[in-house]
């Protein structure tokens, strides 16, 4: 199900926010001095924290999906800089809107509604913007 989920996740962010400009599965490419993505970006882990079996062949997995999205520096968002300067410097929020109505909610035939259960900034010494959501759905998965 892993490959099936992450494509699907890909499709809905590729169809919902056009303004991501590289989405990949997340293989620590954020640790790199030159990070080999294009921004911004989402990065996506997929992990199942529980598991339980339906029967011998069958289990319903709770699946946490953690999306981290970056942002190179865009400029000044002090209170004191000029209103375009920092509205463009503040585009990541509407970046991180649009993600979020493109999941919240969101299903497929195989998987149940997505719910975001958190979202939180990483500090970083190079600048980035990185913000973290982390995501909850459930699907039966049969051997």
């Amino acid at each position: 199900m892993d490959k099936t989920l992450y494509l699907a996740i890909v499709s809905q962010l590729k169809a919902e926010v056009p303004e991501l400009r590289w989405i990949d599965v997340d293989e620590g490419q954020l640790n790199e001095t030159n990070p080999p993505v294009a921004f911004p970006c989402a990065l996506i882990d997929i992990e199942y924290p529980n598991c339980s079996d339906v029967s011998e062949t069958e289990q319903i997995v709770q699946a946490k999906i953690t999306i981290r999205y970056a942002f190179q520096p865009a400029g000044q968002t002090n209170g004191t800089t000029p209103a375009l300067i920092q509205a463009k410097a503040l585009e990541r929020w509407e970046t991180l809107t649009k993600t979020y109505s493109a999941l919240q909610g969101w299903e497929t035939n195989e998987v149940s509604a997505f719910s975001r259960r958190s979202q939180i900034s990483e500090r970083r010494r190079d600048r980035l913007k990185v913000i973290v959501q982390v995501w909850e759905t459930s699907f039966e998965e049969t051997a």
